[in-house]
Order: structure tokens, then C-alpha cells, then sequence
């Protein structure tokens, strides 16, 4: 009986987790019209975590105080990928 109430417990906290896919898409629009920032996407940390990526153009926007250090909970890593143009 108590391994059942475990198991109910950990199913419903996965489903009020949102997925990292769905933490993106939901502060996507705000980020990407923070000045310098050109991309949002989904990588991996260096430690084989799943991450939220922020591109920006420069250096200077690695350090833009509105950038945060993690978005509901997933860790978020910023990436100087210089200007995006489309071809």
C-alpha cells in the first residue's frame, strides 16, 4: 500500500513538471527579444545535462544582467554564436 502511494505521489509531480521543451517554448518570444539574443534552443551541458541554450551575438550579451541562470528549474547556458542571417 505504501510502495502504491509512492508510486501515485511521483507520477503526479511528473505531471505538474513541465518538460524543458515546454519551458522553452513558454520564455522563447521574452528571451529572444532581449537586445543581442538570436537563438533559443535545447542542448547539453558538459556534464551530459539537458539545457536551455541562449544565442548572443557578443560577449557583451553573455553578461546582460536579464539573462537568467535557469528557467523553472532547467539550467540555462549561454552561447556566443555572433549575428544570425538568413541565406
Amino acid at each position: 500500500m505504501l510502495m502504491m502511494a509512492i508510486l501515485c505521489a511521483a507520477s503526479e509531480a511528473l505531471a505538474v513538471t513541465a518538460s524543458i521543451t515546454e519551458v522553452k517554448s513558454k520564455h522563447e518570444s521574452r528571451l529572444l527579444s532581449l537586445p543581442g539574443v538570436v537563438s533559443v534552443g535545447i542542448g547539453r551541458a558538459s556534464d551530459g545535462r539537458t539545457v536551455i541554450v541562449i544565442g548572443v551575438e557578443g560577449k557583451a550579451g553573455v553578461e546582460g544582467p536579464d539573462l537568467p541562470k535557469q528557467l523553472e528549474g532547467y539550467p540555462v547556458r549561454v552561447d556566443v554564436i555572433g549575428p544570425v542571417r538568413a541565406q
